[in-house]
């Protein structure tokens, strides 16, 4: 396959074909989330019979755990001590695993759901509720606690200590300040500020620590997930105009789906896709994001649910890609 190269502004990537090798038969199914650890493991959580696949940034497989714990797969966290926090939107709990998969902790009562006034999707959501309600993702700060986006039939982020215990929560349905139309990621960068995707407001949401309301950006279309990467930039996973349209809102900034590069100060640095879903370094649902220590950047994508995948998508569509930066 010819070198494809990638200009996302004054950023030039190198998309790594057929990462990872799948040749011993493992089924990616719809990669709702990337993270890695300190080893530079790349943990792929996904839909499969084999929820957490570990590969080395070669795209070898080193292992598999989850199978049979797991719902649904949507994001997953490591921390610092490379635990690993894992977030099923099925079960409506946040888990918490040694790299191993040993089981440490449980937050939310697996298959019972927070009362949102929620029957259906966000739409039907009447005011915030307890943790968890179909939550999204879970991410650290600097002192080790645990924020969650929550998430589907939620319009919440909750904010805990290390240990579980609830501290605060936030957030209504709604579109204005501190409103969510379904809560889908959260970022912590090194200042402390919490990025939060609003996906069907199509806007990120930023926050401070107590969940005072800093400021939004709403040009981006319909995000998915946000990472905070190298050099305090961050990464948006932009779902765009193709898949999920069955909860898609009425938007100003339809889009393709794509990856973009801001700075902390709110500019564009560079994005990437096109409405060719076949193209290498294109995209049809961008769902999640890591970057290793090298810098290469990890998306995973969710392709088949509901109305995503509408019949257009080829058998074998990949469900994760990964793009080296070219010096």
């Amino acid at each position: 396959m010819p070198e494809t190269l990638i200009d996302a502004g004054d950023i030039r990537l190198r998309h790594v074909p057929d990462w990872p090798n799948l040749s011993g038969g493992l089924d990616l199914v719809e990669v709702a989330g990337v993270a890695i650890d300190s080893k530079d493991r790349v943990f792929v959580f996904n839909r499969g019979d084999h929820p957490m696949a570990i590969f080395d940034p070669d795209g070898a497989q080193l292992g598999t755990w989850g199978e049979g714990v797991f719902t649904r797969a949507h994001n997953v966290f490591i921390g610092p001590d490379d635990s690993v926090y894992a977030v099923d939107v099925g079960d409506h709990s946040v888990r918490k695993f040694t790299a191993d998969g040993d089981l440490l902790m449980t937050m939310g009562t697996p298959g019972t759901p927070g009362d949102t006034g929620s029957t259906t999707d966000y739409r039907s959501v009447t005011h915030g509720g307890d943790p968890f309600h179909q939550p999204t993702k879970a991410v650290l700060n600097n002192a080790g606690e645990i924020f969650v986006s929550d998430g589907y039939l939620n319009a919440r982020v909750h904010h805990f200590s290390a240990d579980g215990a609830l501290i605060k929560s936030w957030g209504e349905p709604g579109t204005g300040p501190g409103n969510f139309n379904l809560c889908h990621a959260v970022a912590i960068d090194a200042a402390g500020t919490l990025y939060v995707c609003d996906r069907e407001n199509s806007r990120l949401q930023l926050f401070d620590q107590s969940g005072t309301f800093l400021e939004e950006w709403t040009d981006v279309s319909r995000p998915c997930d946000v990472y905070i990467g190298t050099a305090g930039l961050i990464y948006v996973a932009e779902l765009g105009h193709k898949a999920g349209l069955a909860l898609a809102m009425p938007t100003d900034n339809p889009g393709v789906p794509s990856m973009s590069i801001w700075t902390a100060g709110h500019e564009l640095v560079g994005r990437w896709g096109t409405d060719d879903i076949l193209a290498p370094g294109s995209f049809f649902a961008p769902h999640g994001i890591a970057i290793d220590s090298a810098g290469s950047i990890y998306v995973g994508e969710v392709t088949v649910s509901g109305d995503a995948g509408r019949g257009v998508l080829p058998a074998g569509y990949r469900t994760i890609q990964k793009f080296e930066v070219v010096a």
